[in-house]
């Protein structure tokens, strides 16, 4: 679209030129063949046609149009004919060439051959007015160079703002993707725990089913008051992933190393007995901490229950270091057994990293599991 608005008004100036020199608008005093003249013009005019694509060009053929044949003979020199187009073309060169060098050769060009024309046609007008016609030909320089620099100052603020914005979009992606893998690993702790308890129990409940019908009614009681708590904490979270108001969520604190006895006695309950023991200077920590910490007892534990084997025993040991919190969860289980597969040790890996924490994980060579987690109290 702008190239054929500046075809549009590049055959309209050569029009208007040409009927100009047939009509004399401008009462222009006439030299040598009319023409030659005629030719000039409708080069120097219709060379605009270019003058947005390649300004450099096009203003070498407006000069070499205007000024050689008046170095070899003497032509009528126009207003609208040879001004107009020369003024023309040093906007357009200021306005889209791209090149400082092309620039300033282009603005010494055009201004030669002004001074070029004024000298070598009587009619125009003498040296003393070369300064004059100086003025609109700065002007239209100018004002090409003013609009250029805004035009390049306005794409550099548009490409800085796609670049923020795909920034911006980068970071909400990977906040996404951060949360969905905190949700995955709340969602796995929570079902995996459940489940595998469940799982055990519905096992015990059917070996006991044939031998003691009333002792199998113990089992199948922890399935049942099991899969309630699995189904109120999933209720939980995906009324939270819901949006839902606190009005409608029987909400509750995330679990801490607080509730680190109760699940001690829930898994005891089970059949494995834990043996759970704090040292150092208990003070509360951070929710993050807390909830890592329990979480990767909760894990280990489930573990042990899923792999340790009949007569599985586990030992917790929570150590209040001066800059850290050691919890060591130990079981006398087949060894390597209780690694498990999948999310597990992942999720805990994770959790222990987000904190800046480490955390050890592999079978003992006495026999039986040990997770080791060693989270920092005070992180930088």
């Amino acid at each position: 679209m702008p190239r054929l608005v500046d075809a549009v008004l590049a055959i309209g100036l050569a029009v208007f030129a040409q009927v100009n020199l047939r009509f004399n608008f401008d009462n222009s005093t006439h030299y040598g063949s009319s023409f030659a003249t005629a030719a000039v013009v409708a080069i120097a005019t219709l060379a605009l046609v270019w003058c947005r694509r390649w300004p450099l060009a096009t203003l070498c053929v407006v000069v070499a149009a205007t000024t050689v044949p008046e170095l070899l003979t003497r032509l009528t020199v126009t207003l609208w004919g040879h001004f107009v187009p020369l003024l023309v073309a040093v906007y357009a060169l200021a306005r889209w060439c791209e090149s400082r060098r092309g620039t300033v050769f282009g603005a010494v060009l055009a201004f030669a051959a002004l001074v070029l024309l004024m000298l070598r046609v009587p009619s125009v007008g003498t040296a003393g007015n070369i300064p004059f016609t100086f003025v609109p030909v700065t002007a239209a320089f100018v004002a090409g160079r003013v609009l250029q620099r805004r035009h390049n100052r306005h794409r550099a603020l548009a490409a800085h703002a796609s670049q923020l914005e795909a920034a911006r979009e980068t970071q909400v992606a990977a906040a996404v993707t951060e949360e969905r893998a905190r949700i995955a690993r709340e969602l796995h702790d929570i079902v995996a725990h459940c489940v595998s308890v469940m799982v055990v129990q519905a096992g015990a409940s059917e070996e006991l089913l044939e031998r003691s019908p009333e002792r199998a009614r113990e089992p199948l009681r922890a399935v049942q008051e099991t899969g309630r708590q699995a189904v109120a904490e999933l209720g939980r979270m995906l009324g939270l992933l819901r949006d839902s108001g606190p009005a409608r969520l029987d909400l509750a604190p995330q679990p801490g190393t607080g509730q680190l006895p109760e699940l001690a006695d829930r898994m005891s309950a089970l059949g494995v007995p834990v043996q759970l023991t704090v040292s150092g200077d208990p003070r509360p920590l951070p929710p993050g901490v807390e909830l890592t910490a329990y979480r990767v007892v909760q894990e280990a534990l489930t573990n042990t229950l899923k792999h340790g084997g009949p007569g599985v025993k586990a030992r917790v040991e929570m150590r209040y270091l001066q800059r850290t919190l050691d919890v060591e969860i130990i079981d006398d289980g087949r060894a390597g057994s209780t690694a498990g597969t999948g999310q597990g040790l992942i999720g805990m890996t994770e959790r222990a990293t987000i904190y800046g924490g480490t955390i050890e994980a592999g079978a003992r060579p006495e026999g039986g599991f040990r997770v080791h987690i060693a989270l920092p109290l005070d992180p930088a």
